[in-house]
């Protein structure tokens, strides 16, 4: 009965295999915007595959935007673009790359604030009992970096469910889904209850329905966390910290 609704796994497929190759390639920089391949024939040959393996895996690219194959020109390396990310996960490599964190989290700190401001008007109350069932998962604070990525996720997609707009949900998934390599050392104890707070506190507001308060709390939230000081564009965490040493260096009055 289970096997007539689904299909039996089945080993990654040829045309799949020479794809992930090639994308490998794009993705170290060996493969570069603008870098013309060698003919199919001779990827074909190269790989030990048949021609119409290496026509598939190609076609693929094209769909994702990752080659551009024109008859006599050659099969051709695409500049990056981002919205293939919601469709192939396979291409986060080739976003790091290609992308770099900054925009990724710039780009995700726009989106968030409509988000966020669209939750605070539309949010109904399954949607409020979803975000508190993730702050509830989140008591007591999780001391691993990844328990707490993980829940971290769950919080972000359930304030974009609230805003009930699909779209800006699919923009946002591939967002959340990236992991940033040498972020979890910037995981310390403070900054996992910072974090928390932060995202208590959008909860409120948007169970307020207060949309002033809503953005304001999504924009301090993206002042604090791992990601936030590695990234920091604005220099807010970096004031902070100054501010921090400079009470810490001053002199405390006598009472």
């Amino acid at each position: 009965m289970v096997n007539e609704i689904f299909p039996k796994p089945v080993a990654q497929s040829l045309p799949a295999q020479v794809a992930a190759l090639i994308m490998q390639r794009v993705a170290s920089g060996e493969l570069a915007s603008g870098h013309k391949l060698p003919s199919q024939r001779q990827l074909a040959q190269s790989m030990g595959v048949g021609l119409a393996v290496v026509r598939e895996a190609v076609k693929r690219l094209e769909a994702l935007n990752v080659l551009d194959a024109t008859h006599g020109s050659g099969t051709v390396v695409q500049p990056f673009r981002w919205m293939p990310l919601i469709y192939d996960q396979s291409l986060f490599a080739l976003a790091m790359k290609r992308i770099g964190i900054r925009d990724l989290w710039e780009t995700r700190r726009l989106l968030e604030g409509q988000i966020v401001r669209l939750a605070a008007e539309r949010a109904r109350e399954d949607n409020l009992a979803e975000i508190r069932a993730v702050l509830e998962r989140a008591k007591p604070l999780p001391l691993d970096y990844d328990d707490s990525s993980a829940l971290n996720r769950e919080f972000h997609i359930a304030v974009a469910k609230a805003s009930h707009n699909t779209v800006l949900i699919d923009l946002l998934t591939p967002l959340v889904d990236i992991h940033f390599q040498g972020i979890a050392h910037h995981f310390t104890a403070d900054v996992c209850r910072r974090t928390w707070e932060a995202h208590t506190a959008i909860y409120r507001a948007v169970a307020k329905h207060d949309v002033a308060a809503a953005e304001r709390a999504m924009r301090d939230h993206f002042t604090v966390g791992p990601i936030a000081v590695e990234t920091d564009t604005d220099g807010v965490a970096a004031a902070r910290s100054r501010r921090n040493l400079s009470r810490s260096k001053s002199p405390r009055r006598r009472k």
